[in-house]
């Protein structure tokens, strides 16, 4: 990756996570396609990701924000800086995410195929090497702001390059060319300063008429040590469950589901059903979770992950 390559640059937020922004600045280093600049923005509060950066990665723009700001915040913030420095495209990479050599050549030139459309990485969990997400949508009829959809990559998908897909989620190898963010705007940091805000942004542009593409060579190692502390429920004490419908880190926060909701729900004003039928899910969920781990020996509940 160059400091002065301008066209392209990748965005990457970090709050206090410098050993996984080490290891995807690393990843991004060993790409096939150089032709990149990199801009971090370091919101945390601690100082090893500046002096990490500083000693280990002289080549990497670093802008320094409030560590106020949530993914939301800190995501446009980047976005922002990087049109400043002349890009026409940034593609957003959050630090938990690392590219294979060939990534980023794959994701150029996709979006150099499709430039009014946003493409982006099929995303493979780093622990067990499966497909997590490749072609996800939403549901939000029935309660479900992200519907999966297929977690096998078939040869029929890694032969058609590029698979039109209902929605993208997370910062995890989106390719934002300038012209559709132009369009689009940027991240809702005020209604949803964490999570939701992708899933806005992405739906949005759907309704907008601008295309949303996987592209199946592209894939991104996704490690979710510090992901959501909604992911793994049943690890949860009671308290920390009920803390996660209200906490700014938990995807399951009941608020800005709401927002969410109500910006997107199919059914104008009904969209408090679909909060319900989202919430209700989770609590389920929580609680057969909890049910198995009690009827497992030698089980004991795990703590939630940071921010």
């Amino acid at each position: 990756m160059q400091a002065n390559a301008r066209d392209v640059l990748v965005v990457i937020t970090d709050f206090n996570g410098y050993p996984q922004t080490r290891r995807c600045l690393e990843a991004l280093r060993a790409s096939r396609d150089r032709d990149f600049g990199v801009v971090v923005v370091d919101h945390g509060t601690q100082g090893e990701t500046g002096e990490g950066l500083r000693r280990e990665f002289p080549e990497v723009h670093v802008l320094r924000a409030s560590p106020e700001l949530w993914w939301t915040g800190a995501t446009n913030a980047g976005i922002r800086h990087a049109l400043s420095l002349g890009a026409n495209a940034v593609i957003l990479m959050n630090n938990d995410c690392y590219v294979t050599p060939e990534t980023l050549g794959h994701l150029r030139q996709a979006s150099r195929d499709r430039p009014d459309a946003i493409v982006a990485a099929v995303q493979r969990d780093l622990a067990s090497g499966r497909f997590t997400c490749i072609a996800p949508r939403t549901l939000l009829l029935l309660g479900f702001p992200t519907w999966i959809g297929p977690r096998r990559l078939t040869p029929a998908m890694r032969s058609r390059g590029l698979l039109p897909t209902r929605l993208v989620v997370g910062g995890r190898g989106a390719v934002l060319p300038a012209a559709v963010l132009a369009r689009n705007g940027l991240f809702d940091e005020e209604r949803l300063p964490h999570y939701g805000a992708d899933h806005d942004f992405y739906l949005r542009a759907r309704k907008r008429g601008i295309g949303l593409y996987a592209a199946t060579e592209a894939v991104v190692d996704i490690d979710s040590t510090r992901s959501s502390a909604a992911n793994d429920p049943g690890r949860l004490s009671l308290r920390e469950f009920v803390e996660t419908l209200s906490s700014v880190r938990s995807h399951r926060n009941i608020p800005h589901m709401i927002e969410l909701f109500r910006l997107h729900y199919p059914v104008r004003h009904l969209h408090m059903v679909g909060v319900a039928l989202c919430a209700a899910r989770y609590c389920a969920v929580y609680a057969w979770a909890r049910l198995r781990l009690a009827l497992s020996p030698g089980s004991s509940p795990g703590r939630a992950s940071p921010r």
